[in-house]
């Protein structure tokens, strides 16, 4: 008989999440993390002399209201959020300009905005399914006709998937995405929920942790996952550096290119080409380049989202985060923490020789954008990251056509993560996916 119900590989956001949900509903569970602690790839690591860098870090459409708060919730946790994001600045004319201000729209290009919004409010699931394999490029020249609209789109694509082209944004998940908010702000477009929590993602991913142990949940961290067998004996396997374990449901609470790493060719028990299939997604992903950067004093202190389509001299998209100027307990008085990306594809970041030239005149450029930024610089880390939103939100493989959190050919085998079946962006993606999977785990045993 197996020792555990059930055995979670990872301890990222979707997994906690799954595990914290069995547990409490009377399942033994297991969680194995290849690291020393919980979070996966939303962490905080806290850098002397006050400071506490994420990585990982989103922010959390909707806030409270969000996928991910309703997830804690479920486990009896409730967290302090910050001040909403109160819109985005787009860079124009050597200055940051409101988005209004920048775009500029006439007076029949509003009425046009106005009514695209509203057509996506009356848009049913079976047509937002259907613009799931629809790009954006796609919906925007058939659709729209002004220029500054597309743009704006494009930068709100950009936002919410960290994809740099819209032709590899499913149109879809941004219109899904888009009307979730204005369904959670009150119905209206420009009033925004949008927040991270206090202290840092670590303490979010800290607390569902705690939750899980508390319910007892069991975690093994410093455990990397060498195979997970599917087999044919009714058990799955998991072997270990250190022990080999067996439960009658395993779920994979990890992103597609490190499971596809822990399942074999051999396994009879994979369906035919699914393997195949899985590891041709490994590249489908949001990649950015950039800086994080701590500051002796605040070089833009208002609380909103900073974007560009086009960095100049660059000529990729960029988005900027300035945590501080939503929660100054993650840096010293008086001094900040801003988050810096160029997005990118998985190919430009493994260019050693186009990172190094791109990282260049990118900074460059910045130094425009923000004067004194070298003067006032603490620390900076030069960065590249594949994997910054899971399996990338692009055209077929959103909604839907996104990999489902089970495998009906081998049950007891189940998945969990923003690489996954779940709606939203990057947290809340990652939380509704682990609520998903829980659903089928317990519907399946028919609890």
């Amino acid at each position: 008989m197996a020792e555990y119900d059930v055995i979670v590989v990872g301890a990222g956001i979707a997994g906690l999440g799954v595990a914290g949900l069995l547990q409490r509903k009377g399942l033994k569970t297991l969680v194995l993390e290849k690291s020393e602690t919980p979070g996966g790839r939303a962490k905080t690591s806290v850098i002397p002399g006050g400071w506490r860098k994420d990585s990982g870090l989103h922010c959390v459409d909707n806030g409270e209201k969000s996928a991910y708060a309703d997830l804690l919730r479920k486990v009896g946790r409730e967290i302090a959020w910050t001040i909403p994001l109160e819109g985005m600045m787009v860079f124009g004319e050597e200055k940051w300009l409101p988005a209004a201000d920048y775009f500029n729209l006439s007076e029949k290009e509003n009425e046009d905005l106005v009514t695209l919004i509203a057509s996506f409010a009356t848009m049913s699931e079976e047509e937002i399914d259907r613009l799931d394999k629809v790009s954006m490029a796609e919906f925007t020249k058939e659709k729209v006709a002004s220029p500054k609209i597309v743009e704006l789109l494009n930068i709100l694509g950009m936002l919410q998937s960290t994809l740099s082209k819209p032709e590899i944004i499913s149109m879809g998940e941004f219109i899904s995405t888009f009307l979730e908010q204005i369904m959670k702000s009150g119905g209206s477009p420009d009033k925004s929920n949008v927040r991270v929590p206090f202290g840092g993602i670590g303490t979010i991913t800290g607390i569902q942790a705690a939750a899980a142990a508390e319910a007892g949940v069991k975690f093994e961290y410093g455990t990397p996952v060498k195979k997970v067998i599917a087999g044919k004996s009714g058990m799955i396997k998991v072997i270990t550096e250190k022990a080999e374990y067996a439960a009658p449901r395993v779920v994979m609470a990890l992103p597609i290119w490190d499971m596809v790493k822990l399942f074999s060719d051999d396994d009879k028990a994979l369906p035919k080409g699914w393997l195949k299939y899985m590891r041709s997604l490994v590249d489908e992903t949001s990649a950015v380049i950039g800086f994080t950067v701590g500051a002796s004093k605040p070089l833009f202190t208002e609380p909103v989202y900073l974007a560009v389509w086009s960095i100049p001299g660059v000529g990729l998209p960029l988005q900027i985060f300035i945590q501080t100027n939503f929660d100054k307990t993650v840096a010293p008085p008086g001094h900040m923490i801003a988050y810096i990306g160029a997005c990118c594809t998985p190919e430009q970041v493994r260019d050693d020789r186009y990172f190094q030239d791109v990282t260049g005149k990118f900074w460059e450029t910045l130094q425009k954008m923000f004067p004194g930024l070298e003067e006032s610089l603490v620390w900076k880390n030069v960065e590249r990251w594949v994997g910054v939103d899971g399996l990338g939100r692009s055209p077929g493989l959103t909604g839907k056509y996104r990999p489902p959190v089970f495998m009906k050919e081998v049950p007891g085998l189940y998945f969990a993560g923003d690489c996954y079946t779940g709606r939203g962006i990057g947290m809340n993606s990652a939380a509704n996916s682990a609520m998903l999977c829980a659903e089928k785990i317990l519907s399946d045993m028919g609890k």
